[in-house]
């Protein structure tokens, strides 16, 4: 009974836990809302969820990158535009993931041409928003709770995303378990994060092809085909952010006068 209400976490389940409780946390206590952005796009929770699950990248780990940028919108969305508090709003933004994933599982074509279109698709979704989306000052803010009180509470409700991680499938390692920390911690600064993931969708398809094509052909260490993932998404990704920060610095400026 416990296993099939996943109650039963395994060393890299914990692991997980581990990583995005650490990673939530420095979010909370960094002001630059782009800094904070930026620990929800990068790759480490997707990498040890895909650890976790043990299963091949294909077409759900792309589908679930576009929908954690969904998932995001929403929460702007929910909070900015109909004033719902935060902590609804993300717990909206979550049943939508739970929901669109679970309704997907079953019926995402396999085979690596739809993988593939997949991919393209997210790239070019990545590029246009990346192009086309309008930049507003974000809020500088901190928690002001100390860590000994910060760093429980969220490794508490990361445990508790853990619950349904099997329920997901290959959806699992997009799911967004540090957006949502992280859309708590911006909550001052939602658009912030919104700006950010783009820059995922851009580099993350490229990391999914390569993660793929060397398991799949090479049958590779997962840990290995996950290195070699993170260091092509940190090529692509790093000049992105860069640029981003620059469109940030000039909007900011162009304010401030």
């Amino acid at each position: 009974m416990f296993e099939a209400l996943n109650f039963n976490f395994s060393f890299y389940d914990w692991l997980l836990v581990f990583m995005v409780t650490a990673l939530g946390t420095v979010s909370a206590y960094l002001k630059d809302p782009q800094l904070k952005a930026v620990t929800a796009t990068i790759p480490i929770p997707f990498g040890f969820a895909y650890i976790a699950v043990g299963l091949p990248i294909g077409a759900a780990n792309a589908i679930s990158g576009f929908m954690c940028m969904l998932y995001a919108n929403i929460v702007r969305i929910l909070h900015y535009k109909a004033k719902i508090p935060i902590v609804p709003a993300i717990i909206l933004g979550l049943v939508f993931f739970v929901v669109a994933g679970m309704f997907l599982m079953p019926r995402v074509p396999e085979g690596e041409p739809f993988f593939i279109a997949v991919c393209i698709f997210d790239f070019a979704a990545g590029v246009f928003l990346f192009q086309t989306q309008k930049y507003k000052a974000g809020v500088r803010y901190k928690t002001p709770l100390p860590v000994y009180i910060k760093a429980p509470a969220i490794a508490f409700v990361v445990a508790g995303l853990m619950f349904i991680k099997k329920l997901m499938g290959g959806f699992c390692t997009s799911f967004p378990m540090m957006n949502s920390i992280v859309s708590y911690e911006s909550r001052h600064s939602l658009g912030d994060q919104c700006r950010q993931l783009p820059l995922f969708l851009i580099a993350g398809p490229f990391m999914f092809l390569e993660m793929h094509f060397i398991e799949t052909r090479l049958g590779w260490n997962h840990w290995i085909v996950l290195l070699c993932g993170y260091a092509l998404f940190t090529v692509i990704y790093w000049p992105l952010n860069k640029e981003l920060k620059r469109r940030n610095e000039c909007n900011y400026n162009n304010k401030a006068k």
